[in-house]
């Protein structure tokens, strides 16, 4: 069996037949008539299980530095060097790290994260760099891949959850890529306002809204004999996906006055503060997978001011998140990753900007089975080269998957072509996992 593009039909081992499916089958009389007995003794084990599917179930929550940042002037400063800039330099929390001056928070909480600062690629677009940090794999026409936040969604997530199980903060969307639109991310512009459209319309209720429900299924169903059935099933999944977030009582998660104004505040009053704010309370209402982006970090002219902006930004919205994770008790079950898609020529240009500059660039990751203060490869005095220990961005992936517990080396199809989850070149980066 594959799966291809939009199908949900998946490999023996995939998780696409749900509780609702057993217990629709069940109520139906077919259950035992229809299925081997060890088949329905796997299955009800399966619902048994997965009774209080949230339980132990890990998390991500990816802050993506859309443009990329440079690396010299957040998470690998260069004192002394021509190439550091005006920024001054702050010791951490962990001795003989040093980190920009405007990131003094995420400094002093440097003991509960780690560092790598060799990560290395290519790929130096803006769009190709994007997706290959977001796919693990090098863009191919051929395949449509699935974001990160899908794969994790798809592996670990609940898809029959009232609430999506990837959720995207801001940002250009992702995609659920072969996996499906089922893994697609539901796309939030403004995380303080309230989610457009999703009240009934005037004079439909519930129970009518069932009624036009059947009556489209009926069409569809025609139609999916005409040849239509991958636009009808993802079609059918979309609709599916959002009458469940209709009727939830899990909405409130959404809604960020109910957090205290001290809270909010220590986020920031800004999107990706709030963002970030968000993130915290899908996790603790079952959502599996979570990206918040900042916008902004193409600094080509006036790099340092931009910077500085920025960092203000990120520096509360960052410290707060893992501070709260902590007090909260979901650190140790949720995977935090700081990113962009590449890092920024040291040398400053006459613009005083900096250049892409995919050969060394820095990723912050702590939580979730993360070894903590743990600082992965050294750069020269310059910013210039790696020194020691390039990290591929297929390792990252590698390591992501062992972290989250995703079978990486899952095989699929798309376009009569087989695909892997994870690409197989990649292998974890073992100094990070506890």
């Amino acid at each position: 069996m594959s799966c291809c593009d939009g199908h949900r039909d998946l490999p023996f081992g995939a998780r696409a037949f749900t509780r609702r499916d057993l217990f629709s089958l069940l109520a139906r009389g077919a259950g035992a008539a229809l299925v081997a007995p060890p088949l329905v003794e796997l299955l009800l084990r399966h619902a048994a299980a997965q009774a209080d599917p949230h339980a132990k179930r890990k998390h991500l929550i990816l802050l993506w530095l859309e443009g990329g940042p440079s690396q010299i002037d957040t998470f690998d400063p260069k004192p002394g060097s021509p190439t550091n800039g005006p920024f001054k330099t702050l010791d951490s929390a962990v001795p003989g790290w040093k980190f920009a001056e405007h990131l003094p928070k995420v400094a002093k909480r440097a003991e509960h994260f780690s560092l790598i600062r060799t990560m290395t690629s290519k790929e130096g677009s803006h769009a190709r760099a994007r997706e290959l940090l977001h796919t693990g794999f090098t863009p191919n026409p051929a395949v449509a891949f699935p974001t990160l936040g899908a794969m994790v969604a798809h592996e670990i997530g609940d898809l029959d959850h009232d609430l999506p199980a990837f959720v995207q903060v801001d940002g250009p969307p992702g995609t659920g890529g072969y996996l499906g639109i089922e893994c697609a991310p539901f796309l939030i512009e403004d995380p303080s306002g309230r989610i457009k459209n999703l009240a009934y319309r005037q004079g439909v209720d519930a129970a009518r809204m069932d009624r036009r429900d059947e009556m489209r299924g009926l069409l569809d169903a025609t139609f999916a004999q005409a040849g239509g059935d991958r636009a009808v099933h993802a079609d059918a999944a979309q609709r599916r996906r959002a009458r469940r977030l209709m009727d939830s009582k899990l909405l409130t998660a959404f809604d960020l006055t109910q957090e205290k104004d001290s809270v909010r505040e220590s986020y920031g009053r800004n999107r990706f503060g709030q963002g970030a704010l968000l993130a915290r309370r899908l996790v603790e209402n079952g959502v599996t997978s979570i990206e918040v982006v900042l916008e902004g970090w193409d600094t080509h002219t006036d790099n340092f001011n931009r910077t500085q902006r920025l960092c203000t930004q990120l520096d509360p919205a960052f410290s707060s998140l893992l501070d709260d994770l902590r007090q909260r008790g979901l650190y140790d079950s949720t995977v935090v990753l700081c990113m962009g898609e590449f890092g920024r020529t040291p040398t400053i240009a006459s613009s005083d900007g900096r250049n892409h500059w995919p050969n060394n660039y820095c990723v912050a990751i702590g939580g979730g089975g993360v070894k903590p203060a743990t600082l992965v490869g050294e750069t020269d005095e310059r910013g210039e080269n790696i020194v020691q220990r390039p990290v591929q961005v297929a390792d990252l992936f590698a390591t992501l998957a062992s972290l989250l517990g995703i079978q990486g080396n899952k095989e699929f199809h798309t376009k009569n072509r087989p695909v892997w989850l994870v690409d197989p070149k990649g292998e974890p980066v073992k100094e990070l996992i506890a």
